[in-house]
């Protein structure tokens, strides 16, 4: 297995711990059964999934962006695509035009 996979693995088990833990810590908070040091551990479980989701929020962005300028690059290529192809077509054209100029005289 890659580092990669390793990493992200490892973090999604810790989300899924943490999100066990704020199931269970949550429901004693619900009975109102929950100690002060249950409820730091609520309070740092929630800041941890805040800050996760916040980052997850930010590496989205930054891809919509780097796809918004692929887009951007494609369309460009593509406009100059067409140009070419316009220019290619009024070359031969006018290459067929002077080849009957040619003829005729």
């Amino acid at each position: 297995m890659s580092r990669r996979r390793n990493a992200r693995a490892e973090r999604e088990h810790l989300r899924d711990t943490r999100r066990e833990q704020l199931a269970v810590l949550l429901s004693r908070a619900e009975r109102g059964v929950i100690s002060r040091a249950e409820a730091a551990l609520l309070r740092a479980a929630v800041e941890a999934e805040i800050g996760e989701g916040d980052r997850y929020r930010r590496e989205a962005g930054g891809q919509q962006a780097a796809v918004r300028r692929e887009q951007q690059r494609v369309a460009a290529g593509e406009q100059a695509l067409v140009e070419a192809e316009q220019r290619a077509e009024a070359a031969e054209q006018a290459l067929a035009e002077q080849r009957r100029a040619g003829a005729q005289q």
